[in-house]
């Protein structure tokens, strides 16, 4: 198959050790999603629910993971654009919750809660070392941040008004295990802010598979659509307020060419020739925040 991914994934191959039934509805039964190399997207026959089965061991995503942050800091176009994408982030969770005690977890070094400013009351939890130093050293909340997993977190349950997880929840070997401490630890009638994660219900989700731009085998391990996300949040009392799918006002947009580039691999699947299409660029649909709310 054609290489559409900019990294050398086999050699994390090996780690491949686990496999698991649906996380949203315990379904067994699932067919094949997409394929990449050695790794194998599945969806469930029951509800949709799509993921990599079977993915890394949690040491095949230490290796992976290593120095994560000093990876983003090298592409600094990405930088930019992601201070972009924060504002736009910010201003939609503003709908909800305009202060309080926030706990971004995945955190990295502290640049979404900079964003959100002075009025949060704004606190972290990483994986990465390298990530929660950077936070402390360089954020004025930097003392809040601490490097851990969620689960193993010493905070009271209830203490926060706000819990965000941008752009990790699709990273998460375990997202039952990390939702289940979260609504714990949020108070009843808190936002719960899953944001910048991939919407597999996306038109490109379907048609590109395995070359769409969100599909990576070891980044993103789960594929929530909305329907999916709700469900699996529901059985912890998290509530579906809204969401919304930024693209238009993102600085990842170029409607003529993100527009010419679908219609080009529409045509090229048509004509069975989808093996001259590369990867996908971005498009509406693909990325989505949503709002959930806890209730007693």
């Amino acid at each position: 198959m054609q290489r559409v991914i900019d990294e050398d994934l086999e050699m994390y191959s090996k780690y491949l050790t686990r496999h698991r039934n649906c996380i949203v509805c315990g379904g067994e039964v699932n067919d094949i999603w997409a394929r990449y190399g050695s790794y194998t997207a599945v969806s469930c026959q029951e509800c949709g629910f799509i993921w990599i089965n079977p993915f890394l061991s949690n040491k095949g995503l230490d290796k992976y993971y290593h120095d994560y942050i000093g990876m983003r800091f090298k592409d600094k176009v990405k930088t930019d654009q992601r201070a972009i994408q924060y504002k736009i982030d910010k201003t939609f969770l503003q709908l909800f919750a305009l202060s309080g005690r926030v706990l971004d977890v995945g955190c990295s070094g502290g640049f979404f809660l900079s964003a959100l400013g002075e009025s949060f009351e704004r606190f972290g939890v990483d994986i990465d070392a390298e990530a929660v130093k950077y936070a402390r050293e360089n954020c004025p909340f930097g003392a809040n941040v601490t490097c851990e997993a969620l689960e193993n977190s010493k905070y009271a349950d209830g203490s926060f008004d706000v819990i965000i997880m941008r752009g990790v929840i699709e990273h998460l070997p375990d997202p039952e295990k990390t939702v289940e401490k979260a609504a714990a630890l949020l108070k009843n009638g808190g936002i719960f802010f899953i944001a910048a994660t991939p919407d597999v219900n996306s038109f490109c989700a379907d048609l590109y598979r395995e070359k769409w731009n969100q599909f990576h085998p070891v980044r993103h391990l789960t594929y929530f659509s909305l329907r999916t996300l709700s469900r699996f949040l529901k059985r912890w009392g998290l509530d579906y307020v809204a969401h919304q799918h930024p693209y238009l006002e993102t600085p990842y947009a170029d409607v003529e060419r993100d527009y010419a580039a679908v219609r080009e691999a529409c045509v090229a699947k048509a004509a069975g020739r989808f093996d001259e299409i590369g990867r996908s660029r971005a498009f509406w649909g693909n990325m989505i925040n949503s709002v959930f709310r806890k209730t007693e």
